[in-house]
């Protein structure tokens, strides 16, 4: 019941704003109610929803997609009179339930799956990458347990901002960049040719700092700067696998 106050005071004060989410709580609540027969439902704002070409007027209505288990080979199949009027019976029921407490009146469709696990999959492939976009990446390795989880999913720039959260984190311990041996990790191989070794041994907050050797000698030369996101993929990859110990 809270919850259902909660979004009853939500809708009074931002009466205007987009209830997607909002839908969706109420009716996640729902399918887990009737987990034996739906899968998920699936809400569109009006303006995300496709406009055909012979429409006059845009969407004006949420639409909702039940996932039904009810396509070829479930316990469901073929559909009996008896069955179409239980899915019909849930659409009605979700209707009024959105109805009563968005005052929304949503458009109602259907799609039917052998089971649960068919969706499964298709689920995971577009929230993974929804949370990383939400969350940032940080966030999203704490909300799933395990950055190799999310990895397949993640763009080289995702890479990118983790390093940077992870250093800025870690900065505001230290006080600004910091060496690799302030937190116990050696220097990074960057490059080498006959003359010169170069390696990374500091991270800023936007760039690594690259130190240079005399190859044959072993003296420190200078160093220059490179930001993270002009750093070599592997580079990059194992800057990730540092950090994510600290």
């Amino acid at each position: 019941m809270n919850l259902r106050h909660d979004i009853k005071r939500i809708l009074r004060e931002e009466s205007n704003k987009d209830l997607t989410q909002v839908i969706e709580t109420l009716l996640e609540g729902f399918v887990n109610d009737h987990k034996d027969i739906l899968c998920k439902v699936e809400v569109n704002h009006p303006d995300k929803r496709v406009v055909r070409p012979y429409q006059e007027y845009p969407h004006k209505n949420y639409r909702a997609t039940f996932y039904f288990i009810g396509g070829y080979g479930s316990s469901n199949w073929p559909a009996t009179q008896a069955v179409m009027v239980k899915f019909d019976k849930l659409m009605n029921e979700a209707w009024e339930l959105i109805y009563n407490y968005t005052g929304q009146t949503l458009e109602m469709f259907t799609k039917h799956v052998k089971s649960c696990d068919d969706i499964i999959k298709e689920s995971k492939d577009s929230s993974i990458p929804k949370m990383i976009k939400t969350l940032g990446v940080s966030d999203a390795i704490k909300y799933f347990g395990n950055y190799y989880t999310i990895e397949p999913y993640l763009k080289e720039i995702d890479k990118v901002n983790f390093i940077k959260e992870k250093v800025d984190e870690i900065s505001e311990e230290l006080g600004g960049g910091f060496g690799l041996v302030e937190i116990n990790e050696e220097p990074i191989h960057f490059s080498e040719d006959e003359d010169e070794l170069r390696q990374i041994e500091y991270l800023g907050k936007t760039r690594v700092t690259i130190d240079v050797y005399d190859a044959v000698m072993g003296s420190h030369m200078g160093i220059y700067h490179i930001f993270y996101e002009g750093l070599p993929s592997q580079i990059i990859e194992e800057l990730v696998e540092i950090l994510l110990n600290h």
